[in-house]
């Protein structure tokens, strides 16, 4: 049995990850899939100064105050700007990181957009410069599902993004380089998508390994029995250990 913490990324919350919590749950692994601040149903939290590392604290804590040890940390999306931050605060209760369709930060500080996305975030900068304090979903939506149902739900559950989480990067301590078992799930479907280079440019990297799902972006809602699947494999590969 592993124990996964599942983070979701942007506008998201716990709640997208609900049907692959139980999906691993049956497959004997116990999972956590905590909220980040100022979204979802901690919402009501929202204010200006919420950053990445903020969202980093949220994990650290859950880490912390629940006695997490030989966590396999899953990022999704923006989710991996938080997973790396983490990793680098407290290695040592971390067995491995997965980045599903995620950015993989390397540059202490670095906003995620300032390469992957510059007109996007051009776009984010004119809500901030008309007083938002979070963003509203653009039309990177339409990468999320196909299913139009599902994507008028995915609309109904999905809050503002704290602007600051994308304004500025996540700090990095040099410690994340600590945990080793690093893996990288691409969503194939989502092309072209910023994590297309993410995923080249890390599947060949000492430590890693790679594998494609057959989905768009928000894997975890359309196909989250296979993604359990998937991350049950790579749990059961780490506990084998080398050959």
């Amino acid at each position: 049995m592993a124990t996964f913490v599942l983070v979701h990324g942007a506008w998201h919350g716990g709640w997208c990850w609900a049907k692959t919590m139980v999906a691993l749950r049956q497959l004997g692994h116990e999972v956590h899939a905590p909220t980040l601040t100022g979204l979802g149903e901690r919402s009501h939290l929202l204010h200006e100064n919420i950053t990445s590392d903020s969202h980093v604290l949220d994990i650290v804590n859950v880490l912390k105050w629940r006695e997490l040890r030989d966590v396999v940390l899953v990022g999704h999306s923006y989710g991996g700007t938080v997973i790396t931050g983490v990793a680098g605060q407290m290695p040592e209760s971390i067995s491995a990181l997965v980045y599903l369709d995620a950015f993989v930060p390397e540059v202490s500080g670095k906003a995620i957009f300032a390469n992957a996305n510059p007109a996007r975030m051009a776009a984010f900068q004119k809500q901030i410069d008309a007083g938002a304090i979070a963003l509203e979903p653009d039309d990177a939506i339409d990468s999320w599902t196909d299913d139009p149902e599902v994507k008028a739900w995915l609309m109904r559950q999905c809050t503002p993004h704290p602007k600051g989480t994308l304004q500025t990067g996540v700090t990095l301590t040099g410690r994340e380089a600590e945990v080793r078992d690093r893996h990288y799930i691409l969503a194939e479907r989502n092309k072209p998508s910023p994590f297309w280079a993410e995923y080249e440019r890390v599947r060949t990297k000492s430590g890693w390994s790679s594998e494609t799902l057959p989905t768009l972006h928000d894997a975890m809602i359309e196909a989250p029995d296979e993604l359990a699947r998937s991350l049950d494999r790579f749990a059961s590969a780490l506990s084998k250990g080398p050959p």
